[in-house]
């Protein structure tokens, strides 16, 4: 028994080494068709490269935004092209060296340059069939930006003084003669919020609006970008609006893109500034002057942001208007002041107040300063947190304007102990966030383009950076304004405990000459991409400092005096391309953040395992990430969150990555591995609180986007193992979201590879060819027998699909045709808030009537390039069932409670919403876009109530007597009446 087992084996090795010599020598007999196969296939990728860049020209010339991932992919077939190229004259060479030297038969040279074609080969085809879908189309239409629902309304209400600006400006921008509109007023009077209004009473006359904030110093290359669209839109004739915020210089229109003058009448533009100058400057003809509220008005809005007590109480309303009288006028201080006071019920505080307020504390600033500074300091001392404060000077050190992130704020807080006793990384970020809701609510700060940020009032800054130069957190901010060099003089630093140096072009530090800034903790230079050394002077100078941010620079090695900071607590090195040593850093012992994300390394050293008061260690998308020595994870044992990208280019090396089961900490982990086989097994997963796993042949920056989920799975391969699909189904039971991308040998989703137990929230889908349907319940009983998941009796009967998904997203699903198949009560799409389908070419139904009636949460729904797509609700499966499952006979009419936006996209056969006739509700739809839908003539049949539509696009021509012009036409002929063609 036993030599037959042993016969087997060699006979198996015996057949495994032969088919591995067969396919070698294969190389070297075909090395010359394998090289004219990479020529033709080259030359094939030249071809679609040049039609895509040409879609990509025609959308942009269009004014129409482009796909994500279109970009990557002609910048990614130009590096094939280019490496290929490079190949091919190599082997060319070679065969001149070869005929000259009169040796033809070099098998070695045969061998290598056939294998190398065949793999070259299968590459060229891999990205062209990548960008088969952007050959069809690389746009999509470009929405007008939600400026009234980013920005704050104005409300006019008895403040008369507002009211009659705002109709000024009203008339000013209507009118047909002017083209320019300048509003001015000092800091804090309520011209952003003026302007916000104004854009709001007038948005139906223009096809786009669009805020850009201009700031100081004036970033030509941002501005471009921010306007490309506008400009775009407005050389094709159309009316747009560019709103442009905070001017505090002559802006010349025409070097930052803006079409604007004789030529261009369907431009117009409003602009704000401090100054009457600037507005003259730039030709408004008459610029409008905002003035501070008369002391009435000015009670008004203080009582609106404390409440009517200042009114009913006699002995506090004195006071309260002398605190009134001592803002000034502005909406921006009395509402900073008011929300400091609101809660305040001592009356000896409101007394000590207007004291604070009637004093004047900067003499030594300008006049408007001075108005300004005492007031809002009263807010700032009243800030009942020393937390609180800290976060308020951490936001005044980044640049003007900025968008903060608070994940880098709560970064600062760790490194500087602003949180004491803290328990863990996520109880820094809920810090950061009750102190950021705080500030906003006192209106020190202001909401960001997320919640992920938020932004300082240029006022308030102002305010904010004289407040640290007065008190214990002496702050030098030069962040934002292009410096080029940085000389301080011997001296000029030993008071700062924080310098911000970031947003700049700073090509060095200083070196030669000795500095001494003994109380320096905080110091920031990210951004400056012209860096690429740090002195060793320089870093000897700040030896106290608890927080370094190099981010983004061109550091290529650390200096040796790096280690003489021993309260170093947060270091930030990502973005260091050129940056490959990091030995060093493993004697800075305090150290409990360290990022080394977007670094040159090919490592993680061993001296990085002596880090043991790591919190947090980020080293993803290192591009030559291969080794991480062993030991060094399991040593950080108080590590809480971990991100990284490993990928060992030797196989059968020690796996340093199951260390990370013993981890006990860990809350969070990114990890990204080429190959499943090299993701740790065990049930730590189960632990963690969030994690993003990433299974693909490289790590990818950015492009699988499912950030709302906490549990996220990305698998980015072309076949999925039968010996692995286990793996990824454990995997999947874990997780809330899951990413698939061209992942070829799958027909389904559910069951195959998930069921309904396991409770997804989001279902990402790309590229994933042979995918035929999600939900086959054919397969029920085929996946019994291959994994038997835990059922309830009658399984087929209970099983309902998709119950938990908020979020779908297909795309480039080439062998699509349905979404489910099986009958609809396998399906609930009941918690379903946003589907996105695009580029399905055979998909040819989607929703049913019974299931468009459970719609009940969807927001968004938005089709493009589904070309077999008929209708997008369809009769369906009307049978009715009995018993468990309660179905309902579908009822006459259809609502949709939330759904608030429709886009409809190149659909070559749509010719409806629903053909059938029955009541469809709206209630809270506000925006449709229909374009490239040429043979859509009805809408439906029946009725269509939508009370709130506000805004509707439409690019088909239509039929005259069609539903569609009876159901938006007065939306349409408001908006785009041009458009319309009634044959």
């Amino acid at each position: 028994m036993a030599e037959a087992v042993a016969s087997s084996l060699v006979g198996k090795v015996v057949d495994s080494l032969f088919t591995k010599v067969k396919k070698e020598i294969g190389y070297m007999w075909s090395s010359k068709d394998n090289v004219e196969k990479l020529r033709s296939e080259v030359e094939k990728l030249k071809i679609m490269k040049k039609r895509v860049e040409d879609k990509i020209k025609q959308a942009l010339d269009d004014g129409d935004g482009l796909l994500a991932g279109v970009e990557k992919w002609v910048n990614e077939a130009l590096a094939h092209i280019s490496t290929t190229e490079e190949f091919l004259q190599e082997e060319a060479d070679a065969k001149k060296t070869c005929f000259n030297l009169r040796m033809c038969v070099n098998l070695k040279t045969l061998h290598h340059y056939g294998k190398e074609a065949t793999n070259k080969v299968l590459s060229l085809e891999q990205h062209q069939k990548d960008g088969a879908a952007y050959e069809g189309d690389v746009s999509i239409p470009t929405p007008s930006p939600g400026i009234l629902e980013l920005l704050p309304r104005e409300n006019t209400d008895d403040l008369d003084t507002h009211k009659v600006v705002l109709e000024k400006i009203v008339e000013s921008v209507e009118d047909e003669s002017t083209q320019i509109t300048g509003i001015w007023g000092m800091g804090g009077v309520g011209k952003t919020t003026l302007a916000t209004e104004v854009a709001a009473r007038v948005k139906h006359l223009f096809a786009l609006v669009i805020f850009v904030t201009v700031s100081r110093p004036v970033d030509v290359e941002k501005i471009k970008k921010d306007v490309e669209i506008a400009a775009k839109r407005i050389t094709k004739g159309e009316k747009v609006l560019i709103i442009l915020d905070d001017m505090w210089t002559e802006l010349k229109l025409h070097d930052v893109g803006i079409p604007c003058g004789d030529g261009y009448p369907s431009c117009k533009i409003l602009l704000t500034s401090r100054e009457k100058s600037v507005c003259l400057a730039m030709n408004a003809r008459t610029p409008i002057y905002v003035q501070s509220l008369p002391m009435q008005e000015a009670w008004v809005l203080f009582k609106r942001v404390v409440g009517e007590r200042v009114e009913t109480d006699v002995k506090l309303k004195q006071v309260a208007r002398k605190v009134v009288d001592g803002c000034g006028g502005l909406p921006l201080i009395l509402q900073v002041v008011g929300k400091a006071l609101k809660d305040k019920d001592d009356f000896k505080e409101w007394e000590k107040a207007l004291d604070i307020i009637a004093k004047d504390e900067t003499s030594d600033t300008g006049r408007a300063l001075r108005v300004e500074f005492a007031r809002l300091k009263l807010s700032y001392d009243y800030l009942e947190s020393e937390q609180v404060k800290s976060i308020f000077i951490l936001c005044s050190m980044f640049p003007e304007d900025f968008q903060i992130p608070l994940e880098r704020l709560a970064y600062y807080g760790v490194g500087l102990q602003v949180f004491k006793n803290l328990e863990s990384l996520e109880v820094a970020r809920n810090k950061v966030q009750g102190a950021v809701k705080i500030l906003k609510s006192s209106c020190l700060l202001l909401d960001g383009s997320n919640e992920s940020f938020t932004k300082m009032h240029d006022v308030v800054r102002e305010v904010a950076l004289l407040i640290a130069s007065k008190d214990d957190n002496n702050v030098l901010v030069e962040a934002g304004k292009y410096l080029t060099k940085w000389e301080p003089r011997i001296g000029s630093l030993e008071s700062y405990t924080g310098i911000s140096l970031m947003n700049n072009r700073i090509c060095k530090l200083p070196a030669g000459y000795e500095l001494n800034i003994p109380l320096l903790r905080i110091f920031l230079i990210q951004e400056n991409y012209r860096l690429s050394k740090i002195s060793d002077e320089f870093t000897q100078a700040m030896k106290e400092v608890e927080v370094i941010d190099f981010e983004y620079n061109n550091i290529g090695s650390l200096p040796k005096s790096l280690n003489q900071l021993t309260r170093l607590c947060m270091l930030n090195l990502g973005g260091n391309r050129s940056l490959r040593n990091v030995s060093i850093l493993g004697e800075l012992k305090q150290l409990e953040i360290l990022i080394l994300s977007k670094t040159g390394i090919t490592e993680i050293p061993q001296e990085i395992g002596k880090l043991v008061k790591l919190r947090l260690f980020h080293a993803a998308r290192c591009r030559g990430l291969s080794h991480i020595a062993p030991g060094v994870l399991s040593n950080l044992r108080w590590l809480e969150e971990l991100s990284i990208g490993y990928y060992p280019v030797e196989e059968g090396k020690y796996n340093s990555l199951v260390e990370i089961g013993e981890l006990s900490k860990l809350t969070f982990l990114e990890l990204s591995v080429q190959h499943i086989c090299l993701f740790p097994k065990g049930d730590y997963l189960k632990r963690l609180e969030r994690f993003s796993i990433q299974i693909a042949p490289s790590e990818v920056d950015g492009c699988y986007d499912i950030s709302a989920c906490n549990r996220t799975l990305i698998l980015s391969t072309s076949y999925i193992d039968i010996s692995h699909l286990m793996h990824v189904r454990k995997l999947i039971e874990v997780c809330d979201g899951i990413y698939l991308v061209s992942v070829k040998n799958l027909d389904n989703i559910m069951p195959m590879m998930y069921c309904e137990d396991f409770g997804l929230k989001t279902i990402k889908l790309l590229s994933c060819d042979n995918l035929l349907c999600l939900v086959d319940s054919r397969v029920l009983d085929e996946m019994q027998t291959f994994h038997p998941f835990e059922t309830r009796e009658g399984v087929k009967g209970n099983i309902r699909f998709l119950s938990e998904v908020n979020e779908l997203w297909l795309r480039n699903l080439r062998g699509l045709k349905v979404i489910w198949n099986c009958p609809d009560h396998y399906i609930s799409l009941n918690n379903l808030v946003t589907c996105m389908i695009n580029y399905c070419p055979k998909l040819e139904k989607l929703f049913t009537v019974t299931i468009a009636q459970g719609l009940v949460n969807l927001e968004k729904l938005q089709i493009w390039g589904c070309k077999s797509l008929k209708e997008v609700i369809s009769d369906g499966d009307q049978e009715t069932s009995t018993g468990e499952l309660d179905m309902v006979v579908p009822a006459k009419n259809i609502v949709f409670p939330r759904l608030a936006e429709i886009q409809l996209h190149n659909m070559l056969k749509l010719t409806s919403f629903y053909p059938g006739n029955t009541t469809i509700k709206y209630p809270s739809l506000v925006e449709v876009w229909i374009t490239e839908c040429d043979e859509m003539r009805k809408w439906s049949y029946g009725t269509n109530d939508t009370p709130n539509l506000q805004f509707v696009r439409f690019h088909t021509v239509i039929m005259k007597g069609s539903t569609i012009d009876e159901t938006f036409g007065k939306y349409i002929k408001l908006k785009y009446g041009s458009l319309i063609k009634h044959d």
